[in-house]
């Protein structure tokens, strides 16, 4: 194991040196070459973030590598180096790092480590300890896909047209049969009605909505587009989702009749699209639908990624010491490109 290694420990020694600028992550290939240095006996072929990668954790990831690992080791390196660290990416670093630890915590108590340790390995990291470094690699990733995406902005954007962006707002009411509301029920949506009469869909939302998710928000819900009309966008229903599809800003839709799949709880929802201009939407104030945007966009194109990344790689000093390992990461982004241009 440690001769194959050994003989291919320049796969994550890779020198990407980003003129005028310290990265994240330092790859020295001298510093941390295999025969000089070793960690509990075992032999050294990175330091990330000042924490020895031996060669029997890297073998344990990939035995031995495989494309999809070797990419993301190399990409790991190019991301990390080509956008600077901020306060503001390490606090994002550290929510992202929070809630996934929470979320297997939940799921799998008793291993989460193990779990969350097995998810890493495939993105070229040792162990749950590198949690945070994923996060914050995950974190400065969007923020350069999302430079690349204002500087072509109107290109892309052309990408979106079948997928119908908007931003939509909703009103719930919780019923116990659509079909035959009770009084109480019915005074409720006959209150609404009025009140979309003659006053604004967010006051109305905020004064009559059961929606704990975006009576607070004036009703507000997010982004949604075509993908979501399967399964809606975890606030608004599938359902409402196709129905808002078909309007323009500004229009509402018809009371719809929504039954909850996991909890069986039945509600009636009118939905109004906010905007449906991608420019808009684009410009957003709201973080969470230019990111919700960005992902359509990536998610459109499944070799814009790929592409960024690479364009990224250009403008560093890198330095492959075999020509084997360069030979199959340049493969391996060759064949994806391919199958992304066939799509």
């Amino acid at each position: 194991m440690s001769d194959w290694i050994r003989s291919n420990w320049f796969v994550v020694v890779i020198i990407v040196a980003l003129a005028g600028a310290t990265g994240y992550f330092i790859y020295d290939a001298n510093r941390n070459n295999v025969p000089g240095r070793q960690a509990d006996g075992k032999d050294v072929i990175a330091s990330l973030a000042e924490r020895d990668i031996t060669a029997d954790e890297l073998y344990d990831q990939g035995a031995p590598f495989d494309g999809q690992l070797l990419y993301n080791l190399y990409k790991n390196a190019v991301v990390s180096q080509s956008v600077q660290t901020t306060s503001d990416l390490e606090k994002e670093a550290k929510e992202m790092e929070k809630t996934i630890d929470q979320n297997v915590r939940g799921q799998s108590s008793d291993k989460y480590k193990e779990a969350i340790s097995a998810e890493l390995a495939s993105y070229g990291f040792a162990s749950y300890d590198d949690l945070y470094d994923y996060c914050l690699v995950n974190v400065k990733e969007k923020e350069l896909d999302r430079t690349y995406v204002d500087a072509h902005f109107e290109e892309l954007k052309k990408s979106l047209k079948d997928k119908q962006p908007r931003t939509v707002s909703q009103i719930k009411v919780t019923v116990s049969n659509p079909e035959s509301l009770t009084e109480d029920e019915q005074k409720k949506v006959d209150s609404i009605d009025k009140a979309l009469e003659s006053g604004t869909f967010a006051n109305a939302a905020t004064a009559f909505s059961d929606d704990t998710a975006t009576a607070d928000k004036e009703g507000f819900a997010g982004y949604i587009d075509a993908d979501d009309a399967a399964q809606g966008n975890g606030v608004v229903a599938a359902e409402a989702v196709s129905a808002a599809l078909s309007l323009k800003k500004g229009e509402t839709t018809d009371w719809i009749s929504v039954t909850d799949a996991s909890t069986g709880a039945k509600s009636m929802v009118k939905v109004t699209v906010d905007e449906d201009n991608v420019t808009a939407i684009h410009e957003s104030d709201n973080e969470d639908v230019r990111d919700e945007l960005l992902y359509a966009l990536l998610g459109s194109d499944t070799g814009l990624s790929m592409k960024i990344m690479q364009e990224a790689a250009s403008k560093l000093k890198i330095t492959f010491e075999d020509e084997q390992t360069q030979a199959r990461l340049d493969n391996y982004m060759k064949t994806a490109g391919d199958q992304a241009d066939a799509e």
